[in-house]
């Protein structure tokens, strides 16, 4: 939008520059001569100087510029431009004997040297003249042609973009899938009934995920309604020595976010901070505060074998890479680990816009 705006801009100078030419003439005459003749020499200047000038600029700033001067064919290009040079001699003699006419009276101090220094006057004006307009026309061309590969390469970064996070939701849906039926394959040997209420929750879960988070946003109030589900479903493989804490805002409104962003963090949480002997816990929370986003997510810590740590990393990668892609500059991410606890926060600033 920005970048359309600024080409506006300049179209809308270069038609005001050439709006002000035209008028020069009419303005300076106007002012010394309030007869006919004025309106006469008027009418002169503008179509011997002003109007192939204005000629000279069109043709360089749509024709000659795009094919000769991009195209790296400069001979062409000054070959062109004085070819344009002398049809503006020849259409000089062809109109010699408007010149030659010049008022009987003038006010004193005003100089007529412009239309009767003869050829040699007006052939260094008009060379002038049309050096200034191929300059400018040649400028103005550059400009808009930054602009137009700025934008083109704005709106390939738009689709890489768009390309990328396709990518990576694509590659979450397996992960999440492959965690969440680990689970149910471990509680099948535990309570086969409860294993089948929890295919049926499964089931919810990946309708939600495969279709109703097929599109950018999805409403908060729906994607935590998908992460309760989803820690409820997480909670059956935990002993009773664990504590599961989930504390969510309550959502006013429509406000929408990307949807399945923070299941990465919950993954890793039960993850890595449930044990099967010792007590642990897993205390997720998510709250607005103000008009940003604040997801926190903290989970115990326990010493484990290097072999434990299995998670290769990748859901929290693609959490971060969304992030970036879909909050450039209105996000932040940290993780650490204090007092026996791990620590993931995420804050997502301006939700209310952002989402």
């Amino acid at each position: 939008m920005r970048i359309n705006k600024v080409r506006s801009i300049l179209e809308i100078t270069q038609a005001a520059m050439w709006a002000c030419v035209f008028l020069l003439p009419a303005a300076i005459t106007g002012v010394f001569l309030h007869d006919f003749q004025g309106a006469v020499w008027t009418f002169r200047i503008m179509l011997m100087l002003v109007l192939p000038s204005f000629v000279v600029y069109l043709l360089n700033y749509y024709l000659l510029v795009p094919l000769l001067v991009f195209r790296h064919r400069l001979l062409h290009y000054i070959l062109v431009n004085l070819i344009l040079l002398g049809i503006n001699f020849f259409m000089y003699f062809c109109r010699s004997d408007w010149i030659n006419v010049i008022p009987s009276q003038l006010p004193d101090g005003v100089s007529v040297s412009i239309v009767t220094a003869g050829f040699t006057g007006y052939m260094a004006l008009v060379v002038v003249f049309q050096l200034m307009v191929t300059l400018l026309a040649v400028g103005m061309r550059y400009i808009i042609r930054s602009i137009e590969e700025q934008k083109a390469l704005e709106e390939e970064r738009r689709r890489n973009a768009e390309a990328e996070l396709t990518w990576l939701k694509n590659q979450l849906n397996p992960h999440f899938l492959f965690n969440t039926l680990n689970n149910i394959s471990s509680l099948t040997q535990i309570d086969a009934d409860k294993a089948q209420e929890s295919i049926g929750q499964l089931s919810e879960l990946l309708r939600y995920a495969l279709y109703e988070s097929n599109i950018k946003k999805v409403r908060l109030a729906d994607e935590l309604e998908f992460m309760k589900n989803y820690v409820d479903l997480m909670s059956l493989r935990c002993s009773r020595s664990a504590r599961i804490d989930v504390r969510f805002d309550q959502v006013e409104g429509d406000m929408m976010i990307s949807p399945l962003l923070f299941i990465s963090l919950i993954e890793n949480a039960f993850k890595h901070g449930i044990s099967a002997h010792n007590e642990s816990f897993v205390k997720v929370d998510m709250a607005i505060d103000g008009d940003d986003l604040v997801f926190s997510c903290e989970n115990s810590v326990f010493e484990k074998n290097t072999a434990d740590y299995s998670d290769s990393g990748i859901g929290v990668e693609n959490m971060r890479r969304r992030l970036e892609l879909l909050y450039p500059d209105a996000y932040s991410y940290r993780c650490f680990t204090e007092n026996d606890t791990y620590i993931a926060l995420v804050r997502i600033k301006n939700i209310r816009n952002n989402g």
